[in-house]
């Protein structure tokens, strides 16, 4: 059987001229679910959240947007080692 890793991504668009793009990798799925859940709620201290809408909204994502550019897409990819 094959080794699963969880890759958490983080993608904030402040403003055209400022973005966040990181990535976390986790070797269990509740560790990442733990890193996206504190990662959304830093992310909503930095917008107005009624000023949007989510486009995504699961239990491994989470992407927001409104019509000022500003974003963020959040979220869970499992992958597996080669």
């Amino acid at each position: 059987m094959k080794q699963k890793v969880f890759l958490v991504y983080v993608l904030i668009e402040y403003s055209a001229v400022s973005t966040t793009d990181t990535h976390y990798v986790y070797t269990s799925i509740e560790k990442a679910h733990d890193a996206m859940t504190r990662e959304i709620a830093e992310a909503r201290e930095n917008f107005d959240i009624e000023s949007g809408g989510f486009i995504s909204h699961t239990d491994r994502c989470q992407e927001w947007c409104n019509d000022d550019g500003q974003s963020y897409s959040i979220g869970i990819e499992e992958m597996e080692v080669l």
